[in-house]
């Protein structure tokens, strides 16, 4: 007699939690619980650092996509002011920008000479 009694209260320490047990608070009561705490806090320790690690990997990915976004304005930027330059660089611009300022500077007519210095041994 005395083993089927043992054997029934070990086959309803072994049943599933009912949720009457969870809403009391007996749950924590149980040996299975105690024995199994240091993996209960494990498991949600890794849980936590899962979560952590999902966060910080979306702000790293939100700033690689701002990163980005800067980069192709620089980009524009730059070429903008590229073509900006090369177009006040040529010479039928800065012929219209002396004319326009008045400068006292005029075009030559003629290309320029080399000056070749000879030097004595």
């Amino acid at each position: 007699m005395s083993e089927e009694k043992g054997n029934i209260d070990k086959l309803k320490s072994s049943e599933a939690f009912s949720f009457r047990e969870i809403i009391n608070g007996d749950i924590f009561a149980r040996e299975q619980l105690m024995k199994n705490l240091w993996f209960i806090l494990f498991v949600v320790f890794l849980t936590v650092i899962y979560i952590y690690n999902k966060y910080q990997t979306e702000n790293v990915l939100i700033e690689i996509i701002e990163t980005q976004k800067e980069v192709k304005e620089s980009r524009a930027y730059s070429v903008s002011n590229a073509n900006e330059l090369m177009s006040l660089s040529k010479e039928s611009e800065v012929i219209r920008l002396v004319r326009k300022n008045k400068l006292d500077i005029k075009e030559l007519k003629k290309p320029p000479e080399k000056i070749i210095v000879k030097v004595k041994e």
